[in-house]
């Protein structure tokens, strides 16, 4: 980190500078009564070193506290400091509501034109990275499948500008997809294992 960026003007630089310090603030978000070191490791999921470093910048940067000693010591946010009340917890909380509101939004979107929507793909394992996709199976009635095409690709395009992945829906109609669950299709036997059902009805409902 540039050793003139002011920690008092810029805060935020020390705060974020390592991924640690923010594995760990997600770590100690919900934790009143506070947590071990290695119960926080664990919850972050890095290995104890990169945490007790992590713990020992936040707690200097007035953002973690410590209570007891040894092994009793607990860790936790220091709720009355500023930025904590006022920014890093309303921040690592609304992180958490990010990809819960995304899939609302397409369950809304698309609950009384679809039989079925379903994320699979890397979004749906929790493997997504930067440039990766949202893979979403749409399964419609034979009629409206040109319709629902066209609308979800203008979805497509304001769900990149407000959640910045691109969207990718497939749009099958209920026939294809009993077809190609019968035929053993390696795409349906993706979604229909690793696949996040986004409606009451669902796909597996096809299958035989």
């Amino acid at each position: 980190m540039n050793s003139r960026t002011s920690l008092l003007e810029h805060p935020l630089d020390w705060i974020f500078s390592a991924p640690s310090h923010i594995a760990v603030l997600r770590a100690l978000r919900d934790s009143k009564e506070g947590m071990s070191g290695r119960a926080v490791a664990r919850e972050a999921g890095i290995n104890h070193q990169a945490c007790a470093q992590a713990i020992k910048r936040l707690e200097a940067q007035g953002v973690i506290r410590r209570q007891g000693s040894g092994q009793t010591q607990l860790i936790h946010l220091n709720f009355d400091n500023v930025l904590v009340q006022e920014v890093l917890l309303s921040l690592v909380r609304k992180e958490r509501e990010f990809w819960f509101h995304a899939q609302e939004e397409i369950a809304e979107k698309f609950k009384s034109m679809a039989h079925s929507a379903t994320l699979f793909g890397s979004a749906a394992r929790g493997e997504a990275q930067l440039g990766s996709d949202v893979d979403l199976l749409l399964t419609v009635e034979p009629r409206l499948k040109s319709k629902i095409l066209e609308e979800a690709r203008h979805f497509s395009q304001n769900f990149k500008q407000k959640y910045g992945v691109q969207l990718s829906p497939i749009v099958f109609t209920v026939q294809e997809v009993k077809a190609r669950i019968k035929k053993s299709d390696p795409l349906i036997r993706s979604v229909l294992k690793e696949g996040i059902e986004l409606l009451p009805s669902t796909m597996e409902e096809l299958a035989p």
